[in-house]
């Protein structure tokens, strides 16, 4: 298939819009057509058919269809006559509508944006003042997925990922720092922070690897940070579980809910506590854990596992802060528990509090001694 002017496409929502919606393509037919009229300087409909070895009727469509492209004309001398139209000739009659039929579209974008900007201002928690919301929930997958897509496009220098690759984290995250959905662009920093025990997860470390071998950075921390995205240092993702209850669910089972934050404060004060826990983390070694959960936790695993009961998270939140099975959790807890002769949470944090502040005070005594 010949084509006069080039497709022009533009992907939107997954729908292609198309030049040829307002100029007509030229296909096999029309250039055989076209090239002999050029040839030949024009001729008679009954000789082209002859000299194309088509019949009159099939002539005279492929000559009905150069004519909607502007690129032949009957001659007003001769009926029965064609002849050939330069293609600068055409490319002038469509400039000027094209370009007219452009400035419309950017008018009608620039329209609809100040119109969203509006209703941005009405959602905001000051509609009187306009201002937008600082924080905006995401509801649904696809949305999601396109207002990932969109940050990501739009990404310069950096993104830092949290727990990005469990099994609650919404798809479409996981498969952006995996390269396996919309890509980051080329440049742009990935730096991905995974609980500890996330380790002796094969998949996880499976994945961990691709991110490593496509230029980005993966460490392992104590601190349990929600799953999270930061891009550029000024768009936040936080998202939500997977179930209501937090319980642990299918692969990529998030509701697809999440909260974009741009909220100058409420980003730095996500991007500070990701960038401390960085700071402490620890290098993603690949073959330093096996599938099988360590029998003995460390002491700061510990401390994470007892100040998130202490907060009054639930096992099933707590067990996917550590990137671990809820069973395996809930066996951690019953041991700690046991260790420190606690009867509940709230005891469980306070002793535990106490021991670090003991710890803190013996160390100063020594020092002063």
């Amino acid at each position: 298939m010949f084509i006069l002017v080039p497709p022009l496409q533009q992907q939107i929502r997954g729908k292609t819009m198309d030049i040829a919606q307002i100029v007509p393509l030229m296909g096999d037919e029309e250039l055989a057509a076209y090239r002999l009229l050029v040839a030949t300087g024009g001729a008679r409909l009954e000789r082209l058919a002859s000299s194309l070895g088509w019949s009159a009727g099939r002539t005279e469509r492929v000559l009905s269809r150069l004519s909607r492209n502007r690129l032949a004309r009957p001659r007003p001398e001769g009926p029965g006559d064609w002849t050939a139209v330069h293609p600068e000739m055409v490319k002038l009659q469509y400039a000027e509508p094209l370009t007219g039929v452009i400035e419309a579209w950017q008018a009608q974008l620039e329209g609809l944006r100040a119109q969203l900007d509006t209703l941005s201002g009405m959602c905001s928690p000051d509609p009187a003042g306009g201002s937008p919301a600082p924080v905006v929930t995401i509801d649904g997958a696809a949305e999601l997925r396109d207002a990932l897509a969109v940050t990501a496009r739009r990404c310069t220098e950096e993104v830092l990922a949290v727990q990005p690759l469990g099994r609650e984290t919404p798809a479409p995250a996981r498969d952006l720092v995996c390269g396996t959905g919309e890509p980051v662009p080329p440049g742009v920093d990935v730096r991905v922070l995974l609980p500890h025990l996330s380790r002796h997860d094969a998949a996880v470390r499976h994945r961990a690897a691709r991110i490593v071998a496509s230029g980005g950075e993966v460490r392992t921390t104590a601190a349990s940070l929600p799953p999270l995205m930061v891009f550029d240092r000024t768009t936040a993702f936080l998202f939500e579980a997977g179930a209501e209850d937090g319980a642990a669910g299918a692969e990529g089972a998030g509701t697809g809910r999440a909260h974009l934050v741009r909220h100058g404060a409420l980003v730095g004060l996500i991007v500070h506590m990701v960038v401390s826990a960085w700071a402490t983390g620890t290098v993603f070694d690949r073959s330093g854990g096996g599938n099988r959960i360590p029998a003995v936790l460390t002491q700061e695993t510990k401390t994470a596992i007892v100040q998130l009961l202490a907060a009054g998270y639930k096992d099933e939140v707590v067990a996917r802060r550590l990137g671990i099975g809820v069973r395996t959790c809930r066996k951690y807890i019953a041991e700690l528990f046991d260790d420190l002769g606690a009867q509940s949470r709230f005891q469980a944090g306070w002793m535990v509090r106490d021991r670090m502040l003991g710890a803190v005070q013996a160390g100063a005594a020594h020092g002063d001694g």
